[in-house]
């Protein structure tokens, strides 16, 4: 028996009825793909967390390594309304209760704060030591944040840093991190016990007092060297981000009788908004108010290392289009970036520690090297050859039972 084949006026027939002949039905399989690219609610763990804290390492591989770059149109240099460290903080407290709410749920509150007791011991143990071998390394070849750090007497240094009295370039981050894991318990009872209020007007009042603290110029237990990462005003994004994790469900099945593209639109609109005011450096409302001084008062309102009540506002502007984007288009987003975001952000805590390393062995070799100069080409390619170098570093799992991760 012969395989049948179909003539070429059959063949040509069957094609004509499969293709679309009408814009209505060019629209329905235009949706149809679409809605094959939202990201699947079956996965059971939140993978686009993931992706966006691997975008969150790229930002502060940028921000803290070389100089010029082209990677600045996307990082903003640490000078945008936000910043790689607040999507850290913010997943992080997102992750916390997610995770952690989780072993609560199913293993008991007293479990579940031990795990995130264990954390905050493991990033405090890192934390002391990253701190110590910067502030030697640094001294001893005497690298540019180095300036103004006595180390004198070592034997006080090494006791306020363990009594977190005393932080450092780049470990000061990690400082942050592990007293945020180390409340996290306390907050996670709160949550439990259905005191989720009683967290978020908490968390609420402690950064108000700071924003008061702050501009009286008065410093409670302060953190010398610490100069942008105040817990107290930091924390506000995380135990917030830690309710809504723990409580994503219930979040989640609020939002699904919102109607879904425009508030897609709705939040990409924001965030061009946020654009535009950083592209047109203020001028706008400039304009608009002749004879004040906007510039000042957005700077103030942004306000980093205070936690401004509008660096939280571009925070979840920010987070919000990010989220629905990916959530949105996630299969074209997967088979772009995902295969290289989404190892860093899985090992964002290995991925940082190993960022550091880099970075200090690279200003240590920088007076050998011949011919670094200040180019945006030159750095932007030392930034992605960074970047690269970490994904090769997980791919391959180095020093994986000795860098948390």
């Amino acid at each position: 028996m012969t395989d049948q084949v179909d003539s070429p006026s059959q063949s040509n027939k069957s094609v004509a009825i499969a293709l679309p002949r009408s814009l209505p039905e060019i629209g329905a399989l235009a949706r149809a793909l679409i809605e094959s690219w939202r990201y699947p609610l079956a996965e059971k763990r939140d993978l686009r967390l993931d992706l966006l804290r691997g975008f969150a390492v790229l930002v502060m591989v940028v921000d803290h390594f070389g100089g010029a770059s082209w990677l600045y149109l996307i990082t903003g240099n640490n000078s945008f309304f936000t910043s790689g460290a607040e999507a850290f903080v913010l997943i992080s407290g997102m992750v916390v209760g997610i995770v952690y709410g989780g072993i609560a749920r199913r293993d008991g509150l007293r479990a579940a704060m031990l795990k995130a007791f264990q954390r905050a011991w493991t990033l405090y143990r890192l934390t002391i030591v990253m701190t110590l071998v910067l502030a030697i390394i640094s001294d001893f070849y005497k690298l540019p944040w180095a300036k103004g750090v006595d180390l004198s007497d070592p034997i006080a240094f090494t006791l306020n840093v363990i009594l977190f009295r005393q932080t450092y370039y780049l470990a000061d981050i990690p400082l942050l991190y592990t007293l945020l894991m180390a409340f996290a318990p306390f907050g996670l009872w709160l949550l439990y016990r259905n005191h989720t209020r009683v967290l978020l007007f908490g968390s609420f009042v402690v950064w108000i007092f700071f924003q008061y603290v702050n501009a009286e110029q008065i410093m409670i237990a302060p953190i010398v060297g610490n100069t942008t990462f105040h817990p107290a005003a930091w924390q506000l994004i995380f135990f917030w981000a830690m309710a809504l994790g723990y409580h994503r469900q219930a979040v989640y099945a609020r939002l699904s009788t919102v109607p879904k593209w425009p508030y897609f639109l709705f939040a990409t609109m924001l965030f061009v908004w946020l654009l535009h005011l950083y592209s047109t450096e203020v001028k706008v409302l400039t304009r608009l108010y002749p004879g004040v001084d906007m510039q000042f008062i957005v700077s103030e309102l942004f306000n980093k290392s205070t936690v401004a009540p509008g660096r939280i506002l571009a925070t979840l502007i920010v987070f919000q289009f990010a989220y629905l984007l990916c959530t949105f288009f996630w299969k074209p987003i997967w088979a772009i970036v995902g295969w290289f975001f989404l190892p860093l952000g899985q090992n964002s805590l290995y991925s940082y520690t190993m960022h550091v390393v880099i970075v200090g062995l690279f200003y240590v070799a920088l007076p050998y090297l011949p011919g670094i100069q200040e180019m945006g080409t030159l750095n932007t390619a030392l930034q992605l050859g960074v970047l690269f170098l970490l994904w090769w570093l997980i791919r391959r799992q180095f020093a994986f039972d000795i860098v948390p991760r």
